[in-house]
């Protein structure tokens, strides 16, 4: 496979509807969505998962953790040609972590996005939790 990372002018509107259907289960304001596109099969290839937060504060002060969501992927479906959900575990050859696999079509083109139940593995930390002034904040 050849990729190149060059984002197409709709990835903006995308994202956020990634955005919108996604529901954090507790106090955390970002996710990590990504692009690139696969040059052989033509498909543009989106990532969207949850990122690393440290926790400030409290009993699990300094500790690594993320926050739990629902995906509604009704919702996303409702903007998209779909034409095939799958979802899979962790897998040495093709899934770091546990993943739910839609593809189909957005705006005319060839999309696969893959929605990662955990964070990418080895990320960095995205967020401070903080839990004394009850507030996130950006790493």
């Amino acid at each position: 496979m050849t990729f190149f990372d060059q984002r197409p002018p709709w990835f903006a509107g995308l994202a956020r509807l990634i955005e919108r259907v996604w529901a954090h289960h507790g106090p955390c304001g970002n996710l990590h969505v990504s692009s690139a596109f696969d040059i052989d099969s033509g498909e543009w290839r989106f990532v969207a998962a949850p990122v690393f937060q440290e926790v400030l504060g409290g009993e699990d002060d300094g500790k690594t953790v993320w926050t739990g969501f629902v995906f509604h992927v009704e919702k996303l479906l409702r903007a998209m040609v779909m034409e095939s959900i799958s979802a899979g575990s962790v897998c040495n050859e093709c899934s770091p972590t546990p993943a739910l696999v839609i593809r189909g079509r957005y705006r005319g083109q060839r999309v696969c996005l893959k929605v990662l139940l955990e964070p990418v593995p080895g990320s960095p930390v995205v967020e401070i939790n903080d839990t004394l002034l009850h507030e996130i904040r950006r790493e």
